[in-house]
């Protein structure tokens, strides 16, 4: 694929219609993993649209836009009125569209959206909620039921679940939510009685591993997440990365591992587990307080946090160039749904890096790397950062 021209790369940045021209390829040999060339740059998509199924354009968009993507909770609902069908209907339209492309079902190991035909059999096992000590269910904001993940016949039919995924609705595997969720000093107060944390990580071992044998051998499983804390600056999760195909760092630098130190955490996670074999996702956003949550910011219209939204991802992309190896993917938005920027063309993200020319050198918080097509540099500290294509064509 040829590299964009500046004068090119500029007319698509100022452009907020820019659209897409990286091309389809050809089906490939079989592999169960998204294909990776550090000559296309690796994206990922992550969204979900409650509105009904994906336009034509949309399908061609993200098709021609990555070969890996995951279908949010809710997606297609109000058309089909269950996530399950929504899903299966536009994973059978990407993959004709796109051979190539993987598609992960979103399956939350926690928290018990009402919004899939498998909630259905949730309300006919009481015993399968979260509860406290007195008998009550515990809920999330008030609302949203939550799992007991200690009870091993949940397990068995959650992981069933995954197996339908890939059997019934077309998928390559799941994205398997809030794996650490449960565990949060809330819950474990709440609920599970402290010290008991081992029971809920062999509890998702469990469920993964069931998973994984439910969906067979060529499917994916890919768990949120690695993340670290501005508190500890430490990268959490890592333990159940043995039992799966890799993992999300859904925060990068922003929520709460914002923090240089937090940051510099993710980086080192990234890269450790990239090199330990695993697919490893980064999710990056515009800037800290560019979220779907901000009422406020998200008064400005479509067009004004597009261009915003194309201007600001130079931070969070620099990061994440500074930690990418081999099977690392880029996520970029600033939310989960069809309208919160996944369905936008930023140019950087047509322009191939080519092969890193090595690991990123580091002084301090500052990191520098070279790419055959880019050098990048990045200070954490001053949340500065710079990427330089290094030739026209």
């Amino acid at each position: 694929m040829e590299v964009l021209s500046r004068r090119d790369f500029l007319k698509l940045t100022a452009s907020s219609a820019a659209v897409l021209s990286v091309p389809v390829l050809r089906p490939a040999p079989f592999s169960p993993r998204p294909f990776f060339s550090w000559n296309r740059f690796p994206v990922y998509l992550h969204f979900g649209k409650s509105a009904g199924a994906l336009t034509d354009e949309e399908v061609e968009f993200v098709a021609r836009a990555c070969d890996f993507v995951c279908l949010e909770k809710g997606h297609g609902k109000d058309r089909f009125g269950s996530t399950e069908k929504g899903i299966a209907f536009d994973a059978r339209r990407l993959k004709a569209a796109n051979p190539n492309i993987k598609v992960l079902f979103y399956w939350n190991a926690f928290l018990n959206y009402p919004i899939y035909d498998a909630c259905q059999t949730v309300k006919r096992h009481p015993e399968w909620l979260f509860r406290d000590s007195g008998g009550e269910a515990i809920y999330k904001e008030g609302r949203l039921e939550q799992y007991n993940l200690l009870n091993g016949e949940f397990r068995r039919w959650w992981a069933s679940m995954a197996g339908k995924a890939v059997r019934e609705y077309g998928c390559d595997g799941i994205f398997m939510d809030a794996v650490n969720q449960a565990k949060r000093p809330v819950w474990m107060n709440r609920g599970w009685g402290k010290g008991s944390e081992h029971l809920l990580t062999e509890a998702v071992i469990d469920m993964m591993e069931r998973a994984n044998r439910e969906m067979g051998a060529d499917a994916l499983l890919i768990y949120n997440g690695l993340r670290s804390s501005d508190q500890t600056g430490q990268t959490t999760g890592g333990e159940y990365l043995p039992y799966a195909d890799g993992a999300k760092v859904e925060h990068f630098t922003a929520f709460a591992s914002k923090a240089p130190k937090s940051i510099s955490a993710d980086i080192d996670a990234i890269s450790e587990a990239a090199r330990s074999g695993k697919i490893v996702i980064v999710k990056g956003w515009p800037d800290p307080d560019f979220t779907w949550l901000n009422k406020e910011k998200m008064r400005l219209g479509p067009a004004k946090l597009a261009a915003e939204a194309r201007e600001k991802i130079v931070f969070s992309l620099a990061c994440f160039l500074i930690a990418a190896r081999e099977n690392c993917y880029f996520c970029y938005s600033w939310g989960y749904r069809e309208l919160h920027g996944s369905l936008l063309a930023y140019p950087q993200l047509q322009i191939p890096p080519g092969r890193p020319k090595g690991d990123a050198e580091k002084t301090g918080l500052v990191y520098t790397r070279s790419f055959e097509n880019v050098d990048v540099w990045v200070d954490l500290a001053k949340r500065k950062a710079n990427i330089q294509w290094r030739h026209d064509t």
